[in-house]
């Protein structure tokens, strides 16, 4: 009979290997800019570090919250689609 991981809730991010699906992108994202920059060893601890930092900033934080700081400095969201929080009325 096979193990297979059950999510404890519905909605719970798909997990790879140990991490997060969220988690594993930073890390990806870290191996393949040590691919192009021919360091992979290197920016794989870097990018290791990086999460284990990231995960201490965020642990206290609700889920989601590097979502929501991403789209309150505005790297993430519906630019131009959404008016900005300070708009009291919709401009045409």
């Amino acid at each position: 009979m096979e193990k297979r991981y059950i999510p404890r809730f519905l909605n719970a991010e798909p997990q790879i290997l140990w991490w997060d699906l969220s988690e594993f992108l930073k890390v990806l994202f870290f191996i393949s800019f040590g691919l192009i920059a021919d360091h992979p060893f290197i920016f794989t601890l870097l990018g290791v570090i990086f999460l284990k930092l990231s995960g201490k900033l965020t642990s206290a934080k609700e889920v989601g919250y590097t979502k929501h700081l991403a789209y309150s400095w505005g790297l993430y969201g519906l630019k131009g689609k959404v008016p900005e929080a300070w708009c009291k009325e919709l401009v045409r």
